[in-house]
């Protein structure tokens, strides 16, 4: 061996050990670098000399890589860990939002506006001929269904702006595809040119995974020639260097649309079920259930109280009335879908009056039969309105835009009464009626009885004293319903509320148990691939001295020669 080799090996450390303390340097700098993975010099032993046979001697050290510190495993498991977080911490902000639409104070709490309107007709039966009474009975409904309409507008409003909020994500899910995709071509161009790694450009795209796992669920896997490709609920968003898209569009569901993220690229739908999208994907149908059984409430509400009241009579009766509910077709029958009746009547009778506006006393009643049985011809509103005038000279129906109108013949001394309807049609059509409306968007309480509380039906048999029929409103409240599920409808609401706390209190343990376990696996990530600074300058402290100590080496070569030179 020459001193010449000898000198290219103390070169050769020179060289390994600086770009070791650049490495070094480089992962101090990075310190504070939340996306930065920790670097570390491979250094490995040059291939031996042969001296002489049976004696081999080293030729020195080199650098064969720059190797990052991280483990692909635990990085898809922080992955997943970041969308589940995200996920926990939006449903708990969103559902806290919703319960702040509900827990609402005094005299705008839903649940106590139900049981100020249903006190109220309590109070009316105990003395059905107070006109005061009465105007409680109006202000308490009206204040419900102001209540009621305000809460239904809040929940439109959430689920508007989660369709909006989609719609943001989607744009913000795309972009950061994007640049995952180029930097799978950039990583690909560069580690296939020089046989060594990419390593800061794959720290990027591991951030942009991260970003992209905020969003929406996602699972990466990587090629041989290390390019990853990422999918979203089984479909393929990222494949090498092509961006397939990813957008929020309208979808049908049911009778509603509602705003879900597709693949740009064939329009299939993305099933994100996790990540901030896919928490507000849940929410989106968590609120329209909850506005649902809203809905159901309220138009249950309407309907047994119209019920009620239609077949009730308040201290005035009606010179004229007109159903508040029209048909799409008069000549259609009236439980058929094309009737467009919210509420279907059924096959029955109900009883109409006329009666005296001086003492109330009646002039003459009769029944009408509504045919709905499905044999032969069944009801429609134009044949409703023939039987009326065929049964009641005194009174005149007539059907007017889909609405049926029914009118004393002398209206300046008579007035129309209902009573024992058996085929709910009253109701169905809005007439003689409490509430208009078919649910919690529109319900208010009907114009005429806002404008004269004397129609507000408390009798049953016709008295003016009776309060047979407020009475039975007032039951109403704890009466069980089977559209309802065999509850009431003060139970029904409960329900929803409880429902809506028990949701609300998992969204906050689930963002707590999330945050904690990212956090554990974050703890792991930092002690394998995060920079600790006491380490780095052990490391720099090493690798100085062995820089140190590989330039005595080559001053030793360099006297040793000038000493063999001037023996020459």
């Amino acid at each position: 061996m020459s001193l010449i080799g000898a000198l290219n090996i103390g070169k050769s450390a020179l060289a390994a050990h600086q770009a070791a303390i650049q490495v070094t340097s480089n992962n101090i700098s990075n310190a504070g670098n939340p996306d930065y993975t920790r670097q570390v010099a491979r250094i490995s032993p040059n291939p031996d000399h042969q001296l002489k046979p049976g004696a081999m001697i080293g030729t020195g050290v080199t650098i064969t890589g720059i190797d990052r510190q991280i483990d692909q495993a635990l990085e898809e498991r922080i992955r997943g860990s970041i969308s589940d977080s995200e996920s926990a911490g939006v449903s708990q902000q969103w559902l806290g939002r919703v319960e702040a639409v509900f827990n609402g104070s005094g005299e705008d709490y839903l649940s106590n506006q139900l049981t100020a309107f249903f006190d109220s007709w309590s109070q009316l039966a105990n003395t059905p001929q107070d006109e005061a009474k009465r105007e409680i009975v109006v202000n308490n409904a009206q204040s419900l269904a102001n209540t009621v309409r305000s809460l239904k507008t809040q929940l439109d409003g959430l689920k508007s702006d989660i369709r909006m909020q989609l719609s943001s994500l989607a744009t913000d899910a795309n972009s950061l595809a994007d640049k995952i995709a180029k930097l799978n071509q950039q990583i690909v161009s560069i580690e296939s040119s020089s046989g060594g790694t990419a390593n800061s450009l794959r720290d990027q795209r591991d951030a942009n995974l991260k970003s992209l796992a905020k969003l929406v669920d996602i699972k990466t896997s990587e090629s041989e020639n290390g390019d990853v490709t990422v999918t979203v609920g089984g479909e393929t968003l990222v494949a090498g260097n092509i961006n397939r898209g990813i957008i929020a569009k309208e979808s049908l569901d049911g009778q509603n649309h509602a705003t879900v993220l597709a693949v740009k690229a064939d329009g299939s739908t993305v099933n994100a079920t996790s990540g901030q999208a896919g928490a507000l994907v849940g929410l989106r149908d968590e609120i329209g259930s909850i506005s649902d059984k809203l809905d159901t409430l309220v138009g249950n509400l309407i309907f047994q109280v119209n019920h009620l009241h239609s077949q009730g009579q308040g201290i005035d009766g009606y010179s004229q009335v007109i159903s508040s509910n029209s048909v799409a077709d008069p000549n259609t029958t009236l439980d058929s879908d094309a009737a467009g009746l919210a509420f279907k009547p059924v096959n029955g009778s109900f009883q109409i009056q006329v009666r005296r506006k001086s003492d109330g006393g009646v002039i003459k009643g009769g029944m009408v039969q509504v045919d709905l049985d499905g044999l032969g011809a069944d009801d429609s509103l134009n044949s409703l309105a023939t039987k009326i005038n065929n049964s009641l000279p005194d009174v005149i129906a007539s059907v007017i835009g889909g609405k049926l109108k029914i009118e004393a013949v002398s209206k300046s001394d008579m007035e129309v009464t209902f009573s024992e309807d058996h085929s709910y049609v009253l109701a169905a059509l809005g007439i003689n009626s409490f509430f208009s409306g078919t649910g919690a968007a529109d319900v208010a309480v009907i114009a005429d009885v806002q404008a004269n509380s004397s129609l507000i039906a408390a009798a049953k048999n016709g008295s003016k004293l009776d309060n047979t029929t407020a009475q039975e409103i007032f039951n109403l409240q704890t009466k069980s319903l089977a559209d309802l599920g065999n509850v009431s409808i003060k139970d029904s609401y409960d329900a929803i509320v409880t429902d809506l706390a028990v949701s609300a209190a998992g969204a906050r343990s689930n963002a707590e148990a999330a945050q904690v376990i990212n956090e554990t696996l974050s703890t792991q990530r930092e002690a394998l691939s995060g920079v600790s600074l006491d380490e780095e300058a052990i490391n720099l402290m090493q690798e100085q001295r062995a820089y140190q100590a590989a330039a005595r080496v080559v001053s030793a070569i360099d006297e040793m020669m000038q000493t063999l030179l001037q023996m020459v």
